[in-house]
């Protein structure tokens, strides 16, 4: 999991970065309607009655200060019952057992994870980031379904959003700096690896990054739709002003799309 940096998300409790209302520009949808797409939901879902622990995580380089209070903030606007824990680690997980919570959600250096109290069952941060960023990709490019699409990044987000953009039935290629990774996409998934990621850049409309990347205006296409959870990353005024739309932000998407995903196994 890319480590966030405080100020990265120090917008999202407080909801300064007004996303539903940037999201519905671009996509149509606010960030709890794309989530329940892309967990298989066409209608509104009431979670109320959800209650949701965020457990503060020690392990590895130790807790990112406002991380814990941004996944609170962001899942309490889902409609959920959110609190983040008095205790941290085994600790904070006894505490949210002992509350008798329905999902827990929490991170370390490596993994960002969804659990579901009720069916031991987990979403992970790599799904989760790569289908809400899909979703609201095909939303803000009226669908995929026959579209040249890119994929630039063949790591853990990269590799899950190809196979969902492919399942979608989008013509799905790859590129990453490490060619040798984007040949064992091709490889395994059927889609195509370019080598030279500029001109994989230049030459789609369509657009996941799930990788650190600059975007030099000059390669951008007019009317570009570039979904883009990967940070950091880069657009110059150019490729602002010719893009359709640049979806992006530090937490909430793939977060969202983690805690209606693992909601949903036990409400279904």
């Amino acid at each position: 999991m890319t480590r966030l940096t405080p100020d990265l998300i120090e917008g999202v409790p407080d909801d300064t970065l007004d996303l539903d209302s940037k999201l519905m520009n671009m996509c149509g949808k606010t960030v709890k309607q794309l989530a329940l797409e892309g967990a298989g939901v066409d209608h509104d879902v009431d979670f109320s009655k959800v209650r949701v622990a965020v457990i503060p995580i020690t392990s590895g380089m130790g807790v990112i200060s406002g991380f814990s209070q941004s996944v609170n903030a962001i899942v309490n606007r889902l409609g959920m019952q959110s609190h983040v824990t008095d205790g941290t680690d085994v600790n904070g997980f006894d505490q949210a057992i002992n509350d008798h919570v329905d999902l827990i959600m929490m991170a370390d250096d490596a993994k960002f994870v969804a659990y579901n109290v009720h069916t031991a069952a987990t979403t992970n941060n790599s799904w989760g980031t790569a289908m809400g960023y899909a979703v609201a990709l095909k939303n803000a490019a009226k669908g995929v379904e026959g579209k040249d699409v890119l994929v630039i990044g063949a790591g853990l987000v990269g590799t899950e959003a190809v196979q969902i953009l492919k399942g979608w039935g989008a013509n799905v290629s790859v590129t990453d700096i490490k060619f040798d990774k984007a040949k064992a996409l091709e490889d395994k998934f059927g889609v195509k690896a370019l080598e030279n990621v500029e001109d994989a850049l230049a030459s789609h409309k369509y657009i996941l990054n799930a990788a650190p990347a600059i975007f030099p205006g000059r390669l951008i296409q007019e009317g570009a739709v570039i979904s883009t959870p990967g940070v950091p990353h880069y657009f110059d005024e150019e490729g602002r002003k010719k893009a359709k739309a640049i979806i992006h932000d530090p937490l909430e998407i793939g977060t969202a799309m983690m805690a209606v995903n693992s909601a949903l196994f036990s409400m279904r």
